[in-house]
């Protein structure tokens, strides 16, 4: 055991005398943070959704109940109206309450109508509450067939002054919960898959300098040797990501969730960075090959998997893409951990499917380096 500490503190002493390193793991993350983080905050105004009311009393509390939402700033406009705001991008959205709502509600058709001009990232949260109020209206209506228009109409009222529509709003999504700034934990990903595979591919420069052969011929069985490397880049990445929770914490206010399970599904990213990075030393002849590599990869598959943006945003079939990706599985997990509403089901999954990605890559590294002379 003397010896693998003793691999891993030279190690870690190796790395951190580089000031390009310290950059790398500590300075680049946390301007990259403030920079495309300060940009997705922008503007905190709300966005405007246009509604055009329907003449009749039915359409009127219907109304009402889409603006118990505070996400959004709702404003009642003309159809001409509604449909030049959202061309002129005025308008994030126009919901449009037609006047046979009761004969919606007996079909059990789409309640509304939506005048979209793209879907952007503020529509895609608008929809779910769109669909969740209409979903809550159909259920009320089935569920008082015995009860006259009128009466209906009193039971809308009632919700919509006692807000109970948030409640549905919860439910469907938590829309009026702040959304979860996952710009700092992204970029500390894709800086610290950088720092480690660029230790790893280090191996080459001391195979190339006999040091790797030193080690091999040294008092220290194989099992230890590549033990205390693996030891080595799962600490470093610990203390890069530590570091900067802490000081994203003081500085932007992040709220990283529930550490229960937050540091267990941290030490599952950090072993699948550190599996992967060894994998590419393992799959490479040289330093440059590696290089090259882990710049083409890391960018790529950061792009695929929501680092740089939200996956909400892209097409669907880019969606289904980027599950092929780890960084996906990394973005949806920290995403529900530090949402504070954790879906078991949802983290499990990506636990697992994270588990498959840090066994494989695991194996393979190993397999190599280890047939490294």
């Amino acid at each position: 055991m003397r010896e693998i500490f003793s691999i891993v503190f030279f190690r870690i002493k190796l790395m951190f005398k580089s000031p390009a390193t310290i950059v790398l793991l500590f300075v680049m993350p946390l301007v990259f943070s403030f920079v495309f983080g300060s940009l997705q905050a922008g503007d905190e105004e709300k966005p405007v959704v246009n509604i055009v009311e329907s003449e009749n009393e039915l359409g009127i509390e219907i109304a009402k109940l889409l603006r118990q939402s505070n996400k959004y700033k709702w404003t009642t406009v003309s159809l001409e109206k509604a449909k030049k705001n959202v061309d002129d991008q005025k308008a994030i959205a126009a919901i449009v309450i037609p006047d046979d709502m009761e004969k919606r509600l007996q079909e059990k058709s789409p309640l509304f109508e939506t005048i979209v001009y793209q879907k952007t990232e503020q529509y895609l949260a608008l929809a779910p509450y769109l669909e969740g109020t209409a979903i809550l209206v159909h259920q009320i209506f089935n569920d008082s067939m015995q009860l006259q228009v009128g009466e209906f109409q009193n039971v809308l009222r009632s919700m919509a002054s006692n807000k109970l529509i948030e409640l549905t709003n919860q439910s469907v999504g938590g829309l009026d919960e702040e959304p979860v700034n996952l710009t700092p934990i992204g970029f500390t990903i894709m800086f610290m898959m950088f720092a480690i595979t660029g230790a790893a591919s280090a191996i080459h420069t001391e195979r190339i300098q006999k040091t790797w052969q030193r080690l091999n011929t040294s008092p220290i069985n194989r099992f230890q040797l590549l033990f205390g490397y693996l030891l080595s880049f799962f600490v470093i990445g610990w203390i890069q990501l530590a570091t900067l929770m802490v000081v994203m914490k003081i500085i932007f206010g992040v709220n990283w969730g529930n550490l229960f399970y937050l540091i267990p599904f941290s030490s599952l990213t950090i072993l699948m960075i550190v599996g992967f990075s060894i994998m590419i030393a393992g799959l490479t002849k040289t330093k440059n090959q590696a290089e090259v590599f882990n710049a083409i990869l890391i960018v790529s598959t950061c792009m695929l998997g929501g680092v740089y943006w939200p996956l909400d945003i892209v097409p669907p079939i880019m969606q289904q893409i980027s599950k092929l990706v780890p960084q996906s599985w990394m973005m949806s997990g920290f995403e529900e951990i530090m949402s504070g509403s954790i879906n078991q089901s949802i983290l499990n999954m990506n636990i697992i499917v994270l588990g498959g990605f840090t066994s494989l890559f695991l194996v393979i590294g190993l397999f190599k380096l280890n047939r490294i002379q």
